[in-house]
């Protein structure tokens, strides 16, 4: 027989040798009460969790294999200790903007805190006593938890996934995932969202780039390749080991938003910026100007230029030529208001010890000196940066080996240090890197805004999709504002700054 595979897409996985038991994972994502259940999280947001526990079944059936043949069985739990030490202000003071306010007491207990009734896992996907549970304060399961520690481990390089939300926790957790060198695959209909929508472009944004962050397939596909390794003896009665995470870093401080009412009583000047949801209503985004960033996300001629890395993957660069001139809008713009800048580039060291096997196989050109004018592809190179949007000196450049800023960078500790709570996002492209950041900064407890005409997508509907996602459920990764508007709120601030300097 043939070695076992899942017959998914874009390509058949895993794609480095066939399925094997022992260097496989099983990670079910958030299947909680507070999130498929009667009075939970969701619930009391006012969505249909009819949608949520769709995926409960297909996901029994292939939990019923993984545990048959010996694969490791790991649960995930979105909650926050009972002090709510290690809930950002941010994220609480949004789900209460909702009806549902994190910490606050409702049908099931408190709202997402560890040790109630919504908290716990339903009981058709309750772990055995032997499978770990990790606990995690945010939509990544590797955030602030020993995740990657007990799947190193354990050896396990493949990880399957399956649970909800499909553009929120499991989407998070599958770029966190494939950062890291894990070769993933998402279960389609072991996933749902709240909105259908969004889970269909969360499975389309997989496909893209000959499966970017890794491959799709049913669970009967999944279940089928399973079905091909042997049985393994069950193990022994153990007791529950259910590890909390480690302690986190004090995640940066945010601000209270208030009215932006003209008031003086404060020193301080608020870059302030109004956004208008669909009902019209004033939304407010508001920020001292020393605790905010501005992150320029991979502006690169590799992707943006003909011969670069996006060209050869087959895609029309310039569809992403229509952002340059808004981002460089709001780079002057924060430039003259004191913000502090970011660039990031995707790009490996010369000797590539940082390019996650997983991630050579997928792209094999990196490294090669088949690149624009004839450098090496996605190979440091501070010349790399399109002229518009080229890095001043005094501004942080970020050298990243992923799709994520955060990771195996320096980005979070310089913005601790510099006390920055806020950060604008512009970039490219929007369903990639610069969504794959923004869920990852919204983790750690920033406040994001996302400029809207200063990102693009090779796909644009992709883009389009993103961005929904980003702003649903109050925001819960990014607010959104066109650069026309944002430059004009920064130029404030500067107008403020050179009057008091003249004062």
């Amino acid at each position: 027989a043939s070695s076992p595979v899942v017959e998914a897409r874009p390509y058949a996985w895993p794609c480095g040798g066939p399925l094997e038991a022992g260097t496989t994972a099983l990670i079910l994502i958030d299947m909680q009460t507070d999130f498929c259940g009667v009075g939970g999280y969701v619930d009391a947001m006012g969505y249909d969790i009819e949608g949520t526990r769709a995926p409960i079944e297909p996901l029994r059936k292939v939990l019923a294999l993984a545990r048959r043949k010996g694969v490791l069985v790991l649960h995930t739990r979105e909650g926050h200790r009972p002090s709510l030490i290690d809930l950002p202000k941010n994220k609480r003071w949004r789900s209460r903007q909702i009806g549902a306010g994190i910490g606050d007491a409702g049908p099931c207990g408190r709202v997402l805190t560890r040790g109630e009734a919504g908290w716990e896992l339903i009981p058709e996907l309750f772990p055995l006593p032997h499978e770990e549970v990790i606990d995690k304060p945010g939509k990544g399961s590797f955030c602030a938890t020993d995740l990657e520690l007990i799947l190193r481990n354990q050896n396990v390089s493949r990880l399957v996934l399956g649970g909800i939300t499909t553009d929120v926790c499991v989407h998070t957790t599958m770029r966190e995932g494939n950062d890291r060198g894990f070769e993933c695959l998402f279960i389609e209909d072991g996933t749902a969202a709240t909105d259908p929508a969004n889970h269909d472009a969360a499975i389309s944004m997989v496909h893209m780039q000959g499966g970017v962050f890794g491959a799709t397939a049913t669970a009967d596909q999944v279940c089928a390749a399973l079905d091909r390794l042997p049985d393994v003896a069950p193990p022994a009665n153990q007791p529950p080991r259910w590890p909390a995470p480690p302690d986190w870093p004090p995640y940066p401080p945010c601000e209270t938003i208030v009215d932006d009412d003209g008031s003086t009583t404060t020193k301080k000047i608020l870059l302030s910026l109004r956004l208008k949801d669909d009902d019209d209503d004033a939304v407010l985004w508001s920020a001292p100007p020393g605790k905010v960033a501005l992150v320029n996300v991979d502006w690169q001629k590799e992707f943006l230029e003909a011969g670069g890395f996006g060209a050869a993957l087959g895609n029309d660069v310039t569809l992403l030529h229509e952002a340059v001139g808004p981002a460089a809008l709001v780079l002057e713009a924060a430039r003259r208001a004191g913000i502090f800048v970011v660039h990031t580039q995707e790009a490996h060291k010369p000797d590539l010890s940082d390019l996650a096997p997983a991630k050579q196989r997928a792209t094999p050109q990196i490294g090669t000196p088949g690149g624009r004018r004839g450098k090496r592809v996605l190979v440091r190179d501070p010349e790399d940066f399109v002229d518009a949007l080229k890095p001043l000196d005094g501004e942080l450049v970020v050298y990243k080996p992923g799709k994520d800023a955060f990771y195996r960078t320096n980005l979070h500790a310089e913005l601790h240090a510099r006390g920055i709570s806020h950060l604008i996002f512009t970039g490219v492209t929007t369903e990639v890197c610069v969504q794959t950041t923004a869920r990852c900064a919204a983790d750690r407890g920033y406040l994001n805004l996302v400029v809207t005409d200063a990102t693009a997508s090779y796909f644009p509907h992709f883009k389009d999709a993103t961005l929904a996602m980003l702003a649903s459920q109050n925001a819960i990764v990014a607010r959104l504002a066109d650069s026309t508007a944002l430059a004009a709120a920064l130029d404030n601030v500067a107008k403020a700054n050179n009057a008091a300097a003249a004062a």
